[in-house]
């Protein structure tokens, strides 16, 4: 980096230097010609220093104010008139403005301002006394005029150029904290697509091996005494893995964005009778034959919550214990209640499990209430409340409001 900004400040001293031979070849040498008859040692001096200064107006800014203001001094001081080298000051005085920041910048003004005073005035001696104060005055207000016009030119340019670094500054922070956004919207995306399908196969995996376990170990006991129904058992175990089979592969096929992948429709209420059926006789549920049509998500919340509800309660309950699953259906909710009197409420069990969790994280995320502990006398109780597709906006309104 420091090798990139030395070359740049020698390109411009290199450009700068040329300009200032340029302008000595055009605004100096002249003088050899017309001053033939004078002391020629002024007349080239002080415009020749005071044109070098240009070479040094971007690289040492500093130094170019101090020759053009040397070279002003010895101009008012020795000649008796203007020379064109003083267009020189005007150029200083915008190359200050413009490149430079900090007092150098009202330094330089103050400079011109004075000169623009001091110059005229040393220039009246050549004309005739009557005309002095107006010549004088004509004089002093254009190039008062001159230089204000010059500095406020290069102080303009330098606003323009600061607030250009600017706009590209808050233009590249904008990107970057798009960008940012963006990676952070894509990774939220993809944690919650992660928790959504550890969801689906901790659902589908643990209810259809509980089912599972419980119909085998039906099936060991009743092989000696009932053949045929430990025949049935084995069938439903058959039933519940092909159909576990066949969820896993659709959650697959979600999962590599397959468009045409051939798998189960996804489950819904219409499933939730074969479901408990399927899960044992001490199961009984209450759920209308004739309800209305929910969206597909609203019914898969619904299914799953269910599920997992019998799934803990052939995990945990025992045995011996019963379990009652209703379904209600009213104009604003779907309720569901899943009651059982087995030991789960005896025991401790940890109500931030993956199961319970899932569910309260399904039936919350559409807008429903979800409670689930032991029951007064024993056994275990879940309740839930999911609104119905006309009543969602309005559950999500009044959450908001409680938090």
């Amino acid at each position: 980096m420091a090798r990139s900004g030395l070359s740049r400040d020698r390109r411009r001293f290199v450009v700068d230097a040329l300009v200032a031979v340029g302008a000595f070849a055009v605004l100096v040498m002249p003088m050899v010609w017309l001053m033939r008859d004078t002391d020629l040692l002024p007349h080239m001096l002080w415009p020749g220093l005071m044109v070098s200064s240009l070479a040094f107006r971007r690289v040492m800014p500093w130094l170019a104010v101090a020759l053009c203001t040397l070279a002003g001094a010895g101009m008012v001081l020795q000649l008796d008139g203007p020379t064109p080298a003083i267009v020189t000051v005007l150029v200083i005085v915008y190359s200050v403005a413009r490149w430079c920041r900090g007092p150098l910048g009202w330094a330089v003004l103050t400079i011109g301002v004075v000169a623009s005073v001091a110059g005229p005035l040393s220039w009246l001696s050549n004309i005739l006394l009557a005309q002095r104060f107006a010549a004088g005055a004509l004089l002093i207000t254009l190039c008062l005029a001159l230089v204000s016009v010059a500095y406020l030119v290069g102080r303009r340019l330098q606003e323009l150029h600061r607030s250009d670094l600017l706009d590209r500054t808050l233009a590249e922070e904008r990107y970057n904290s798009s960008n940012t956004r963006l990676a952070q919207a894509s990774q939220l995306a993809d944690d919650r697509a992660r928790t959504d399908v550890a969801r689906e196969l901790h659902d589908v995996v643990a209810h259809s091996l509980s089912i599972i376990v419980v119909q085998a170990e039906g099936a060991k006991a009743l092989a000696p005494k009932d053949p045929e129904r430990a025949i049935k058992a084995l069938d439903v175990i058959a039933h519940t893995g092909r159909t576990s089979i066949g969820e896993m592969r659709r959650i697959v096929a979600l999962l590599r964005g397959e468009e045409h992948a051939a798998f189960e429709p996804t489950p819904s209420l219409r499933q939730i009778p074969d479901m408990v059926a399927q899960s044992g006789d001490r199961i009984s549920l209450t759920m209308p034959e004739d309800y209305p049509v929910v969206p597909d998500s609203l019914g898969l919340a619904v299914f799953r919550v269910v599920q997992e509800s019998v799934t803990n309660f052939l995990k945990h309950a025992g045995p011996t214990a019963r379990a009652e699953v209703s379904l209600k259906f009213e104009p604003e909710w779907i309720s569901i209640r899943a009651v059982d009197d087995g030991v789960a409420g005896t025991v401790r069990i940890d109500p931030s499990g993956t199961g319970l969790r899932g569910m309260r994280e399904r039936v919350t995320s559409m807008g429903g209430t979800f409670t689930a502990g032991p029951r007064v006398g024993g056994g275990w109780r879940v309740l839930a409340q999911v609104p119905m597709p006309t009543q969602l906006g309005r559950s999500w309104l009044r959450e908001k409001e409680r938090t």
